[in-house]
């Protein structure tokens, strides 16, 4: 995965599959880039909101994930993981 600004140099071009990471990994990731480099960073947290995406549902319904993703987005608070958590 490669997010400009921060590892973009460590593209090569034998590389078939390229990933620009997600829209929240792309916003905390130069960021986090920066206090790293200065400060140093050990552990961290980070929240992120989002509106709808395009793998929540908008009514009720079965979901194969868990049972919280089967919960209507446009009416409910729904927790769930990011991609940029597992970076």
């Amino acid at each position: 995965m490669f997010v400009c600004g921060v590892n973009e140099k460590e593209y090569k071009s034998d590389i078939d599959i390229v990933s620009n990471a997600s829209c929240t990994t792309n916003c905390l990731a130069p960021l986090a880039k920066v206090i790293n480099d200065r400060f140093g960073i050990v552990e961290g947290l980070m929240t992120t909101v989002h509106a709808m995406t395009a793998t929540q549902k908008t009514v009720d319904g079965p979901s194969s994930k868990d049972w919280r993703g089967g919960r209507a987005a446009s009416f409910n608070i729904i927790p769930s993981s990011t991609g940029a958590a597992k970076v």
